[in-house]
């Protein structure tokens, strides 16, 4: 057996891609790098297109691309995937279901 278990974790994504030039593809292909290089395996990710929020904080910010990704990883793995994520301007928020 070995030391570290994994598990499979959903990841929701919801990108602001206002002031970016890249298109949806390619955050993820970036993210997908980022999950790989942290250890993990992602097994699938899902486009589910633009959809307008219910209660937008922002009156400039009313809609965002919603992706969701599929990782296999140890449990360390969304903390540091969040972390490495903080500051990037296209993520806007990560959600995690384990």
């Amino acid at each position: 057996m070995s030391a570290t278990k994994t598990k499979t974790y959903n990841i929701s994504f919801i990108f602001d891609l206002r002031d970016s030039e890249d298109d949806t593809q390619k955050v993820i292909d970036d993210i997908q790098s980022i999950a790989t290089s942290l250890g993990g395996e992602v097994t699938g990710s899902e486009i589910l297109g633009m959809r307008e929020f219910a209660r937008a904080a922002d009156q400039r910010f009313t809609q965002g691309h919603y992706v969701q990704m599929q990782v296999n990883a140890g449990p360390g793995l969304p903390a540091e995937l969040k972390e490495k994520l903080r500051h990037d301007r296209r993520v806007d928020r990560i959600f995690v279901e384990a």
